[in-house]
């Protein structure tokens, strides 16, 4: 076992890559389905905590409204809490 900290930065990193974390399922719902039926994998529940750490970290670093406005395009109907990865792609895209 890594040291915690490690890990985590190590987790972000995934989340924040150039697509959609393999570890999570393609959308919430798939994902809520699998942890009520107690079949979700550690590594999925590891990758959605990751992602929503992501996006909430992005909301801090992104002040101007129109960086905020980068979240609101991540929001799919597959996650609605948003994608992390496609945040820092379109970050990339304007710097």
């Amino acid at each position: 076992m890594g040291d915690p900290s490690f890990m985590q930065v190590e987790n972000l990193v995934s989340a924040l890559g150039k697509q959609l974390d393999n570890d999570m399922h393609e959308s919430v719902l798939a994902d809520n389905k699998t942890e009520k039926a107690g079949t979700r994998s550690k590594e999925a529940k590891v990758a959605v905590k990751a992602n929503c750490q992501a996006m909430a970290y992005l909301a801090l670093a992104l002040r101007l409204m129109e960086l905020l406005h980068l979240l609101t395009r991540a929001v799919t109907t597959e996650w609605s809490e948003g994608e992390a990865w496609k945040v820092m792609k379109q970050v990339q895209d304007i710097y």
